[in-house]
């Protein structure tokens, strides 16, 4: 009897975090396929007109809906903000995925060291770094737009890549020291034996040994870039470099535009973040149990 109770509460509690963190994503998908006409008339049903994609058309090709060549419709507003999402989707892309990658090349080796070794400052460097994301963001924009305008990066994808980079190292470095600190001494011990040097030994040994948590960091970097918008609004430009989070901020900031288009656009902004997930799912999983179980 208890054991059927715990069961249906486990049921209970994964159905209601699965419709807190799906739910949402449903609704926009339910959303971008229903014209406004019917999403906002609640005396139909949601599909009596069937799938419209018209809204997924005007993104990628521009052509408008149906609804909107008609003389004397009542409508809501087409904004060209929904056009840039395609590429601020590639802007995004480049971004998060250069960011994930310069956060595993510095991190990566700097968590081994700070596991492993023994070095003057080390205790100060470590709590630097890790309690420097308790700073404020607001209060870095001024320095980091000042020092970015010197360099001339202001306006770029360098410039956005570097900032992200910056932010998302400390939880890399602290996350993997964590991992690198419970490997077994015995392994190293053997490789200054088979004279292997620090790099040998972090590369041959190390590095094999903690690709689950790599993954799993990595994969945490990559979306805290994509969703990052505060240093992304600020130091973006043109269309050319604007990341998704800033055209999606300034979509949705227009108040009259189409309920349909406006969860189109939302819908395709977090469709990549899906596939990523679903991909590198084994590698976040095996990081977290590997990082809870041993030592």
């Amino acid at each position: 009897m208890q054991a059927g109770r715990n069961h249906l509460a486990t049921i209970v509690f994964a159905s209601l975090i699965l419709a807190f963190s799906g739910g949402p994503v449903l609704l926009s998908l339910i959303g971008s396929l229903v014209p406004d006409r019917i999403l906002l008339d609640s005396s139909k049903s949601l599909f009596a007109e069937g799938l419209n994609f018209e809204g997924y058309r005007y993104v990628f090709t521009g052509e408008l809906p149906a609804s909107y060549l008609a003389e004397n419709a009542n409508r809501a507003m087409i904004s060209d903000a929904a056009r840039q999402v395609p590429y601020s989707l590639v802007n995004s892309g480049i971004i998060a995925l250069s960011s994930m990658i310069l956060n595993l090349l510095l991190g990566a080796p700097a968590a081994f060291v700070f596991a492993r070794y023994v070095f003057p400052g080390k205790k100060v460097s470590f709590l630097f770094l890790i309690l420097s994301p308790l700073v404020p963001a607001i209060a870095l924009i001024t320095p980091i737009y000042i020092m970015l305008q010197s360099f001339g990066l202001v306006g770029t994808r360098t410039g956005i890549i570097l900032v992200h980079t910056a932010k998302a190292l400390p939880f890399t470095v602290l996350i993997l020291s964590v991992f690198f600190r419970k490997m077994p001494a015995e392994l190293f011990e053997a490789a200054v034996l088979d004279h292997c040097s620090r790099f040998q030994t972090f590369v041959r040994i190390a590095l094999p040994l903690a690709l689950p948590s790599i993954g799993a960091t990595g994969l945490f970097a990559f979306m805290l870039s994509y969703s990052e918008f505060m240093f992304s609004m600020i130091l973006s430009g043109d269309a050319d470099t604007r990341p998704v989070s800033v055209v999606m901020a300034a979509l949705a900031r227009n108040t009259d535009v189409s309920w349909s288009l406006l969860n189109t656009a939302i819908f395709i902004a977090i469709v990549p973040t899906l596939v990523l997930v679903v991909l590198v799912w084994r590698f976040v999983v095996e990081g977290l149990l590997s990082g809870a179980v041993k030592g």
